[in-house]
């Protein structure tokens, strides 16, 4: 369902309408200009349908935070890769961090040579006592870059604020092409371990109004819950790591590799690449392959089960994760806070309910939810969402029918959206096809609002308990630098 509206007054109008009924704002973006004029597209989610709003603007949006907090960080986004402004004005960069020469989605060059960098601003906390640590974008360890700046009074952290946009490729730009060419493979590489949530958003918008074979969806289905727990796993194995929880730590890492070696066996690549293409899938999985893969997670429920107990029943691993890192429910809603990190702060969305895309509609699944909001209750909903992947993957392989894997599709000109439940929460793809081309992809990842959840559950905590809390939230700087 979509809204085209004609004034600035009437964009915030519609939206406001929509928020009042339930809807949930999902992203902010624009569209560079056709005949001089932008199109600004608010994207909303409700009752298991997308609604659109957008309007035409030669090149200042109104602003929705004054109706839905966290539309600020998408329209600072928009700010930078488009050019457009906010209310007038320019806000603070969030990604790109560079002004002059243009901007990252114009259609001719940019004059790279002549922009500078935008310095990183200092925290705005301030006083005797109080000392600044800048850590990073270069880690101790073989992780993505990303700068974070703490305020500190003693072990005390005051303020936290990070600053991403190191692992920035121009994603969005590159996908700028004849829509009959499959880019399912530079779509996986918008964050590596989660390739085969962003090939099925982008498969599915190339799919629009065709018919694809059952056997192929229920194989997606399976391979997107065979991302999840590798996923899931890595955390919690991390949050042992983390506290120097060891013997846990060394377990969680073996059932890692066992997920990462069946994915192997099934599609040729650790991680899942090179599977899901618009259409259904690369290449089939043979009836033999599926029981052993049945047999394989049955075997290892007990395994994850065994260390989910041994961290459960630990005194100082609980003492550890118990009130650390606290997203209040509150906040989590004013932030937008999805996936994992939303619903263990209370926060009840989870796309593959609400939408039922792939094979979801047909499948029988909890959703688990907890207040507390903090590093135990990220832990929890983790464990708790494993156990759902087992038996979704269960359900796929029992209900598996035989047939084709693969047909052919290309989309018409007009505006598509996907939306899928990838392992870190809500992920968005959005393009809009002029003249058998793709003249806008927009990509809203999961961490990009999860990320600002940091900024809130790290203050009051002390500054060793960071990593932890950092590694509860799991969030991707690739996925949201784009």
């Amino acid at each position: 369902m979509e809204t085209n509206c004609t004034t600035h007054d009437d964009y915030i109008a519609e939206c406001d309408a929509l928020r009042r009924m339930g809807g949930r704002l999902m992203t902010v973006f624009a569209e560079e200009p056709v005949d001089g004029m932008y199109t600004v597209n608010a994207l909303f989610a409700g009752d298991g349908e997308v609604f659109r709003v957008h309007f035409d603007t030669e090149g200042d949006v109104p602003s929705l935070t004054g109706i839905v907090p966290y539309a600020g960080c998408h329209e600072r986004m928009m700010a930078e890769m488009s050019g457009v402004t906010i209310d007038g004005a320019v806000p603070a960069p969030i990604v790109y961090r560079r002004r002059g020469g243009g901007h990252p989605l114009q259609k001719s060059p940019c004059d790279i040579g002549s922009e500078e960098r935008i310095p990183l601003p200092k925290n705005s906390t301030a006083g005797d006592g109080v000392f600044e640590i800048p850590v990073g974008p270069v880690h101790a360890g073989i992780i993505e870059p990303g700068h974070f700046r703490f305020s500190v009074a003693g072990e005390t952290v005051l303020e936290l604020n990070p600053s991403l946009g190191y692992t920035h490729r121009g994603v969005e730009r590159l996908l700028e092409l004849p829509v009959g060419e499959d880019k399912s493979r530079l779509v996986e590489r918008i964050s590596g371990d989660t390739c085969v949530a962003n090939s099925i958003a982008y498969a599915e918008m190339m799919e629009s109004g065709s018919s694809i074979p059952r056997r192929a969806v229920r194989i997606r289905t399976m391979l997107a819950e065979m991302e999840r727990l590798y996923n899931h796993i890595g955390a919690v194995s991390g949050i042992c790591t983390d506290t120097a929880f060891s013997v846990p730590s060394a377990i969680g890492g073996g059932i890692m590799e066992k997920v990462l070696r069946m994915n192997l066996a099934l599609t040729h690549h650790r991680q899942l690449m090179n599977a899901v293409v618009p259409g259904g899938i690369r290449w089939d999985i043979g009836e033999s392959t599926l029981r052993d893969l049945d047999d394989f997670l049955i075997g290892l429920k007990f395994e994850v089960d065994a260390l989910e107990e041994m961290m459960m029943e630990s005194p100082s691993l609980q003492d550890r994760m118990e009130t650390t890192g606290r997203l209040e429910p509150s906040v989590a809603r004013d932030i937008g806070a999805t996936g994992p990190i939303g619903r263990a702060s209370g926060v009840p969305v989870d796309c593959r309910r609400e939408f039922g895309y792939e094979a979801y509609g047909d499948l029988g699944m909890n959703m688990p939810v907890q207040t507390g909001g903090d590093v135990l209750a990220r832990t929890k909903v983790r464990f708790a969402e494993i156990t759902e992947s087992f038996s979704l993957i269960h359900q796929c392989i029992q209900n598996m029918e035989p047939g084709e894997t693969r047909v052919h599709v290309e989309p018409e000109d007009g505006f598509y959206c996907s939306v899928v439940e990838a392992p870190r929460g809500e992920l968005v793809h959005s393009m809009h096809v002029r003249g058998g081309r793709i003249w806008r992809y927009h990509v809203c990842d999961p961490s990009f609002r999860n990320w600002f959840g940091m900024c809130y559950a790290v203050p009051g905590n002390v500054v060793p308990d960071f990593p932890l809390i950092n590694k509860s939230f799991g969030l991707s700087y690739s996925g949201n630098d784009l």
